[in-house]
């Protein structure tokens, strides 16, 4: 498995397209490269919120106690339309965000966009923001992809492990993030260096 797969075993055909649907309106794109299925197989669904693909794979491939159904997976992208999560674009002069929000903020899969118009993260937020998927530099460079953790000090969330890469595309770093904490639970990225908020990010609020 990937980092940031889910492996899904919908509960009938019509959660699969329901799944599909959802999948698709949030931008996921169908991986057909990575299918080995034939259609008269038992099959599930792995999703991966980092990459935004989704594709089938043989059952048998998977270990039972791998699978969640589509319920389960939408509670993990924070999805609770039972609990008041409404699609939302949210603007402050400009786009900053457009996806699921609580209260109107970022929670659940959505994008936040720089002043420029450029992505600045993608993926799923949560409480204090991201929590996977990706962040860009405002030229639309990779920044990083991988998973966040969530912060419970003063401070915003900070990276726990995934890839890091320079403006100009190469690869800084693969792996787990070494993080210390000040007196107040602020984060300090021991290593590698990373500037936890970009100068020109976008002000948004967050579910704290």
């Amino acid at each position: 498995m990937q980092l940031g797969d889910y492996i899904v075993k919908p509960s009938s055909k019509s959660a699969e397209e329901e799944l599909i649907d959802f999948l698709k309106f949030n931008n996921f794109s169908y991986g057909l490269e990575f299918e080995n299925i034939s259609s008269n197989v038992e099959h599930v669904m792995v999703v991966n919120v980092i990459r935004k693909t989704y594709f089938n794979i043989d059952e048998f491939f998977v270990p039972h106690s791998k699978a969640i159904c589509e319920t389960e997976f939408l509670d993990k992208v924070k999805y609770h339309p039972q609990k008041g999560a409404e699609y939302k674009v949210l603007c402050n002069d400009e786009l900053v965000y457009e996806g699921f929000t609580r209260c109107s903020m970022p929670y659940g899969l959505g994008v936040a966009y720089y002043p420029n118009g450029n992505i600045y993260r993608d993926g799923i937020f949560y409480i204090k923001g991201i929590i996977e998927g990706r962040e860009y530099y405002s030229s639309g460079q990779l920044k990083f992809e991988g998973k966040w953790l969530v912060n419970r000090g003063y401070g915003p969330n900070y990276p726990t492990i995934g890839n890091y890469y320079a403006e100009d595309g190469k690869l800084i770093f693969s792996g787990k993030f070494q993080v210390k904490k000040g007196g107040v639970g602020f984060p300090m990225m021991k290593y590698p260096k990373y500037r936890l908020l970009e100068k020109d990010s976008p002000k948004l609020d967050y579910v704290h």
